[in-house]
């Protein structure tokens, strides 16, 4: 479930990403403090290929993104992305192989905190929502002619109130 969840949250985004133009992906948007789409896009991509690189080695290191400004101003270029990160995702082949996430707080202080790949994808699903939410301002404020899934950017115990709330009310 946890697999096929961070898969459909990928498609969400290619869903979206595929009704924008280059010049929307890179606009900086004031409502995002200056940023683009892109560069969220790139944010939330270079998560999941931290994850993915880490399961390789056994090392995840969130704070190791590449940065690769061509996520983040080639449209097409992260689309495809996103497609081999939605195989590689698809692929995995050990779900619960013990991680070690680093994590540094301060100067040279760093610590590893174990983990596995099932409870990552937990992380990137929530952590890619929070940055559709923010991608969905920008969308919501600056380009109004795109059609947002009423769903996207919007966390899935959230979406699991509303709809109980409204089967209680009627």
């Amino acid at each position: 479930m946890t697999r096929q969840t961070s898969i459909e949250v990928i498609n969400q985004l290619k869903d979206l990403l595929n009704q924008i133009n280059s010049n929307e992906y890179t606009e900086s948007l004031a409502v995002l403090n200056e940023s683009s789409i892109g560069q969220h896009v790139r944010h939330t991509i270079e998560f999941f290929q931290c994850l993915i690189k880490g399961s390789l080695t056994g090392i995840v290191d969130y704070d190791a993104r590449e940065r690769n400004l061509l996520i983040e101003t080639n449209l097409l270029f992260a689309l495809n992305v996103l497609t081999e990160i939605e195989h590689s995702v698809a692929t995995e082949p050990n779900l619960y192989r013990t991680l070690k996430i680093k994590v540094n707080y301060g100067e040279n202080n760093f610590e590893f905190i174990e983990s596995n790949f099932m409870r990552e994808l937990v992380y990137m699903i929530e952590h890619s929502i929070h940055h559709f939410a923010l991608i969905r301002i920008g969308i919501q404020e600056n380009f109004r002619h795109i059609q947002i899934e009423p769903t996207f950017g919007v966390a899935y115990s959230t979406i699991k109130y509303k709809q109980e709330i409204l089967a209680f009310e009627n």
